[in-house]
């Protein structure tokens, strides 16, 4: 069975606060999707802030306890070290809607070293420069938001990670990590409630997607 990283570890400066522990009917949002999903996964992470490691090793004693780093990408390397599977799916705390049936079809890279759920970008997308002047409009049929979960391949992660810290390459997400190194990464259809809650207002839309799912 696969391994799972969750991650919990930001600091939520978007946010204004630590948005992976917000709660709903008493019980944090991240439990609700662990209830989901975790008999799905041989091994569980939990990433956490360096000052919530003492109290989630002692509340969450079925799961391994990684600290988080000052960066997403550190935070998944402080996982990683933890990972005894041979595929790792790796997961961000902040989309604590990701249906099982999602996760289930990210149980295995195969046939590629990573893969990933993106949904088709709904919008006109335009580059604009930093003067605020539009500079093209890329082709949307082309575009397509990436989400977690994210399954890889253990040893060819753990790799690429290792090579991006040597280099002082930060990548968005790990899939660019695979990228980055010529690794094959494929896409799954994603799912357009798995939000992810980045903005204050994301947790207004989050509550009505709690009314529905829970």
């Amino acid at each position: 069975m696969p391994s799972l990283v969750l991650l919990l570890g930001g600091k939520g400066s978007r946010f204004g606060g630590k948005k992976q522990f917000l709660t709903y009917k008493g019980r944090y949002l991240f439990e609700y999707l662990l209830e989901r999903v975790k008999d799905l996964f041989g091994e569980i992470i939990l990433v956490v802030p360096e000052e919530d490691f003492e109290i989630f090793s002692r509340k969450y004693t079925g799961y391994k306890i990684a600290v988080g780093g000052s960066e997403r990408q550190f935070s998944v390397y402080n996982g990683l070290q933890l990972v005894k599977e041979p595929i790792v799916v790796i997961h961000d705390g902040a989309r604590p809607f990701a249906s099982r049936h999602l996760f289930e079809r990210l149980l295995t890279p195969e046939p590629c070293d990573g893969k990933i759920p993106v949904v088709p970008v709904r919008d006109t997308v335009k580059r604009v420069n930093h003067n605020g002047v539009v500079l093209e409009t890329l082709p949307r049929k082309e575009l397509f938001a990436v989400q977690t979960p994210q399954v890889f391949k253990t040893e060819i992660l753990k790799g690429c990670h290792e090579r991006a810290l040597k280099e002082n390459f930060i990548g968005t997400d790990d899939a660019s990590l695979l990228e980055r190194y010529g690794y094959k990464v494929c896409t799954t259809e994603g799912e357009i409630f798995n939000l992810k809650i980045t903005y204050p207002e994301d947790w207004e839309i989050g509550l009505c997607l709690l009314k529905r799912l829970i």
